[in-house]
């Protein structure tokens, strides 16, 4: 008789009892911030149920919903250091392609508002609620989900992680709700915008939606520059928009140089591509193979910041 598959049988099978003794530690010796989390999510604390220190391939998730399959993780100020923000992105792309979601919460975050956070990953669930509807479940078949395209391949050229659906990181002045926007922007749009720490160092961008002041995307932090930065922003938000089958929106960004990247189909960057950099160069190479395959048609426009203010998907780190 065939064996059943079971929805939390996750783990690989090969390195299964090392990982459980790692988890099991894990959970003996959780940071305040997990606490504090997982005292919020057990018990179905909002609404749905996760699991903590929860096995997934090769990696252990502080904490997931396997019906959804979001994971959670929580950051401790060595995530920021050395090389790990780069193994933290690989994890995060060999979890994408698992078909898991991965969003990050600074330990910072956590302690400082732990209701903000609940909040934001119940809005996460509601959105994927949308995604997945309860007649249809993701499949769990292989540890693989092929979210609706060739397992193994993917519609965008970069697999992102989300914050929530609140700009908590967007320091921009016009996203809250109710801004007096100058009758030349068009609020049926996204901002996408890059921050970066040194140039070359850690850098991340997201796209925030200006009808409604959500983070639509959140990527990074990955060692590169902002100009990389913001030319990926514009990418990945034509290729969410094609996949979600938006077409009657906009796309801001402040970079003229992005917007001609994007417009050429080429990231004409100088950064040196070095073992450090060589993931970057990958992302860069699919959002350009990406460009090229593709019809664009919603319009990218530049974000006019001294006549309106820092685009709405600013870091706000100035």
């Amino acid at each position: 008789m065939e064996k059943k598959n079971y929805i939390y049988e996750t783990a690989n099978k090969v390195d299964y009892d090392l990982l459980k003794q790692y988890a099991d530690e894990n959970k003996l010796f959780m940071t305040d911030a997990e606490i504090a989390l997982w005292n919020l999510l057990k018990g179905n604390g909002i609404g749905d149920k996760f699991r903590r220190q929860h096995i997934v391939g090769e990696y252990i998730a502080d904490f997931i919903n396997l019906k959804y399959k979001l994971i959670v993780e929580v950051d401790g100020k060595y995530h920021f250091k050395g090389d790990q923000p780069v193994a933290d992105e690989q994890r995060t792309a060999d979890l994408n392609r698992m078909g898991y979601t991965v969003v990050r919460f600074t330990n910072d975050e956590v302690i400082g508002d732990i209701r903000k956070v609940g909040y934001q990953i119940r809005d996460i669930i509601k959105q994927m609620k949308v995604s997945y509807p309860s007649n249809n479940k993701p499949s769990t078949s292989n540890n693989t989900v092929s979210r609706g395209c060739a397992q193994g391949s993917s519609p965008l050229p970069l697999e992102g992680e989300g914050r929530g659906v609140t700009p908590s990181l967007s320091g921009g002045a016009g996203w809250a709700s109710g801004f007096a926007w100058p009758a030349a922007v068009n609020r049926n749009s996204w901002a996408v915008d890059a921050a970066c720490s040194g140039n070359p160092g850690p850098m991340e961008y997201q796209a925030i939606d200006l009808q409604t002041g959500a983070q639509v995307f959140h990527f990074g932090p990955l060692h590169g520059t902002n100009n990389i930065g913001e030319f990926l922003a514009i990418v990945h938000a034509l290729a969410l928009m094609d996949k979600q089958g938006i077409k009657d929106k906009v796309i801001y960004s402040d970079s003229y140089n992005a917007i001609l990247w994007v417009k050429k189909k080429q990231c004409k960057t100088k950064l040196e591509r070095t073992p450090e950099t060589e993931q970057l160069y990958q992302i860069i190479a699919r959002a350009e193979q990406w460009l090229r395959t593709h019809n664009i048609t919603i319009p990218v426009m530049k974000w006019e910041t001294k006549a309106w203010g820092e685009v709405p998907a600013d870091f706000g780190r100035k």
